[in-house]
């Protein structure tokens, strides 16, 4: 196992994420969810019609104040990926992991809205020979229900919106409208 590979590079990067509220002795909270959805990508290419997905992993070590680490995986593929029966060679997707600080307000009646920041690192995929790593930012904003308890255990259910765009190589970028659960342990 090379310690230069990224997926290497990941696993070490989650094993501190979930190490460092440990180390300081705080009541860890973790949530973990998910998201899917319709939106775009783009690379070296015109915009594309994608389905999105991702899964996510947050937990309560403050990085800033009021301001929580999110790390995430995303996926965009052509929408035509989903659709039986088209007889094409391939479906151009770009895929990427996310790295955000997240902030949190809640309303009355259990409304939430929460806003996202942070970098991205982006596979571009969109042509057959096609696979180039990118780095950029990522934005996201969601809203919906917190289904928590008073202990804070349960679910958040809600739709929000991503962007993510890269600044190297061929630029690619994608977006999601989305619906997302998330479930705090």
């Amino acid at each position: 196992m090379k310690i230069n590979s990224l997926p290497t590079r990941l696993l070490l990067l989650l094993i501190l994420f979930i190490a460092t509220p440990l180390a300081a002795n705080a009541q860890l909270r973790v949530a973990i969810g998910g998201s899917v959805g319709g939106g775009f990508l783009k690379g070296n290419s015109p915009s594309v019609g994608a389905v999105t997905a991702s899964l996510f992993l947050e937990t309560n070590t403050v990085l800033f104040e009021e301001v929580y680490p999110r790390l995430g995986v995303i996926i965009a593929k052509d929408f035509n990926a989903i659709i039986p029966n088209v007889d094409k060679p391939y479906f151009p997707y770009v895929q990427g992991v996310t790295f955000k600080g997240v902030t949190t307000q809640n309303f009355d009646e259990g409304y939430f809205l929460e806003e996202g920041v942070g970098l991205l690192a982006l596979n571009d995929r969109t042509f057959s020979d096609t696979d180039d790593w990118n780095y950029g930012v990522v934005l996201s904003i969601n809203g919906g229900f917190d289904l928590r308890g008073f202990n804070l255990d349960g679910f958040k259910l809600g739709a929000g919106a991503e962007y993510g765009i890269t600044f190297t190589n061929a630029l690619p970028q994608y977006s999601s409208i989305h619906l997302f659960v998330s479930y705090t342990f």
